[in-house]
């Protein structure tokens, strides 16, 4: 800061302090600073503080009160988040692991990916077959629906045992994926209850905001309150009989 700062900043403090003043205790100059009003001035105070004390207890309870509501909800929708998150994760898994590979046909821990078509494991069928006058293999992938998918494996490239294993592979996960599926839409239907508890588990929350308008109804019922607005009123007259200006 320069020296011309170090003077200014002083200085507009003390006028800034000065103003503030005389607009706490409007009237002649004496009146704000001087000794002989100084019971006037803290008379005014003691009027304000009073309300002050009990709107600044008011806010801090209902603010609190306020908050409780807000973190109920937010933990409501946490836990209503978390139920649908898990019962979308159930009804559609994502491919999973990556678990052997083959040509074209990727075998993933929850689907079949040919080419770039995703093919769902439960309910298909892997068929194996070898050509008999050429040294190629076939994998057939039938869907549910009955619409099938051939592979060709040229002998050079993948040996029979190879594709007939991988074959296996495919089947076996099949199998598995099925008998899965009964288990998952049994946990589909117990992750749709507990999705339908989560919504209605609205205790805490309903709690809350009633606790809330409890603490605002109490406020607006309680009197100390208006006598100290009263008490504020009467001091304010006190001060305009006084110095013929009405503080705020």
């Amino acid at each position: 800061m320069s020296v011309l700062g170090w003077v200014v900043a002083p200085v507009v403090l003390v006028v800034g302090w000065t103003a503030w003043r005389l607009v706490r205790y409007p009237g002649r100059w004496a009146h704000a600073f001087h000794e002989a009003y100084r019971k006037d001035r803290r008379a005014l105070d003691d009027a304000r503080g009073g309300v002050r004390t009990l709107q600044n207890a008011a806010r801090r309870e209902t603010w609190r009160a306020w908050s409780k509501v807000k973190r109920a909800e937010s933990a409501h929708r946490r836990q209503v988040r978390r139920a649908e998150a898990e019962l979308e994760r159930r009804r559609a898994p994502d491919r999973g692991d990556r678990m052997h590979q083959l040509g074209p046909i990727t075998l993933y821990e929850h689907a079949v990916v040919v080419s770039e078509d995703e093919l769902p494991l439960a309910g298909l069928h892997v068929r194996f077959e070898l050509a008999r006058t050429e040294h190629v293999s076939y994998v057939y992938l039938t869907h549910p629906d009955g619409q099938k998918r051939m592979e060709r494996y040229e002998g050079e490239e993948f040996p029979e045992d190879t594709v007939r294993e991988f074959s296996v592979r495919l089947h076996n996960a099949a199998v598995a994926a099925h008998r899965s599926r009964e288990t998952r839409e049994e946990d589909i239907a117990a992750l749709e209850g507990a999705l339908r508890e989560a919504r209605e588990a609205t205790g805490p929350v309903e709690a809350a905001r009633e606790r809330l308008t409890e603490t605002r109804a109490r406020h607006s019922a309680d009197p100390r309150l208006p006598r100290a607005r009263a008490a504020l009123d009467d001091a304010r007259t006190q001060w305009q009989e006084l110095t013929g200006r009405r503080p705020l």
